[in-house]
């Protein structure tokens, strides 16, 4: 990184020094306070117990137990502010979570707290996790669920082929830089050189230097795929078209300004033709390609911008069709005839085509939607309800960087 650019960040680093100091390994009892959230301690047993908890689930990442670290100090945060907003939680509502949770591998509660004895990881651990995560559920959602509103039109998005893939997700780095007024000349001063950074070597040492997040000693890597759909809007926007390495921010959330660099993306397509149901109108045009024809379907485009005007205009511009000419047709990909399907695929829901012919007739095609079908496709309550549970994912993202940002952590 050039010299500049440190020289940049110095009077920033002096200040920031306290807050992004890694814990300093120490020989201690398993029980003794291991880094202190808000005065709240949290032990050694603690971060060992969410370890193996994490090794239990998989998810336990390149570094385990700096990764238990960050999710213990996550879990306490979202236990302290659902408790001063009045949290409160019944056993049976922490049972139905623990229930709820083991259902997902296909075990009892029970059988999943058998099976974690076994890995050294005590019944606490599980209930803590699950108290952690429905009250910041039930949170996330009061605070926030007003603001999200699903329509119609998103729902059958969802549900359509389009809504389903490709489904993208990024590997993502962060600078975290604070919006204290004692700091506001230098992060004034650094912006533009962190929008300027072009390697993710340099954002990883100026992550290092100046990030007040918790992935700062890591260089701000986030070492885990992530949904670029769960993302803030304006931060998943711009993940889905940035080239790799492009630095996006900054994103103003409270108490930080926000910088991401994209490092890696990948799109899964797996929804096979025989479990897609295109739904689309078609039109013969007698005639085939003639001059009125064609200046017919410049006018459908012009005019026509939802399936539900086709037939009027094609039958309006020509009264002698019978009404029989103009047909709104559901099949199963596979059993739409190859040229028809052709045309189709190259079709995005509300576009038209007007390149075949059959039988003297010119057809005129628009696709309507592409939907999933047979078993396992979600109902519609279904898909509103995940639409929801995203939109709040990308709320609760926000609020927990804020509470990172405002918490006394400490490290004894």
């Amino acid at each position: 990184m050039p010299r500049a650019f440190f020289r940049l960040f110095t009077p920033l680093i002096a200040g920031l020094a306290v807050l992004v100091m890694a814990p300093v390994a120490q020989a201690q009892s398993p029980f003794s306070a291991a880094v202190y959230v808000n005065d709240d301690a949290i032990t050694n047993y603690e971060i060992t117990q969410k370890r193996r908890f994490l090794e239990f689930i998989g998810a336990a990442g390149s570094d385990p137990r700096a990764l238990a670290l960050e999710r213990v100090i996550e879990d306490r945060l979202q236990l302290q502010e659902a408790e001063r907003l009045g949290g409160r939680l019944t056993p049976d509502q922490i049972t139905d979570g623990m229930t709820e949770f083991a259902t997902r591998v296909q075990l009892s509660a029970d059988e999943m707290l058998a099976q974690m004895r076994q890995a050294g990881i005590d019944r606490e651990t599980f209930v803590s996790f699950i108290r952690a995560g429905v009250l910041w559920r039930e949170l996330v959602q009061a605070t926030y669920g007003a603001q999200v509103n699903v329509t119609e039109t998103q729902i059958d998005q969802a549900l359509s082929v389009e809504g389903v893939q490709p489904s993208t997700e990024v590997l993502i780095s962060e600078i975290f830089l604070p919006t204290d007024p004692q700091f506001a000349a230098a992060v004034e001063r650094m912006v533009p050189q962190v929008q300027r950074i072009g390697s993710e070597t340099e954002f990883a040492n100026a992550a290092r230097q100046v990030s007040v997040a918790p992935t700062a000693s890591s260089g701000g890597r986030i070492d885990r795929w992530i949904d670029v759909g769960a993302m803030p809007e304006p931060v998943g926007a711009a993940m889905r078209e940035a080239p790799i390495g492009r630095v996006v921010g900054p994103l103003e959330v409270p108490g930080a300004l926000a910088f991401f660099q994209l490092r890696a993306r990948r799109e899964a397509r797996s929804v096979p033709m025989s479990s897609v149901e295109i739904t689309y109108y078609r039109a013969g045009l007698p005639g085939g390609r003639s001059e009125s024809n064609m200046a017919l379907v410049q006018r459908m485009r012009g005019q026509i911008d939802q399936c539900s005007d086709f037939p009027g205009t094609v039958l309006r511009d020509l009264p002698e069709l019978p009404e029989s000419a103009v047909a709104e047709v559901s099949r199963i990909q596979t059993q739409i005839d190859a040229a028809t399907r052709g045309e189709l695929e190259r079709l995005n829901p509300g576009q038209i085509s007007a390149n075949l012919v059959q039988d003297g007739d010119l057809q005129v095609l628009m696709l309507c939607r592409r939907a999933i079908t047979g078993e396992g496709v979600p109902t519609r309550d279904a898909a509103r309800v995940a639409l929801m549970n995203r939109a709040l994912e990308g709320f609760g993202m926000v609020y927990l960087q804020r509470l990172r940002a405002e918490a006394d952590i400490r490290y004894p």
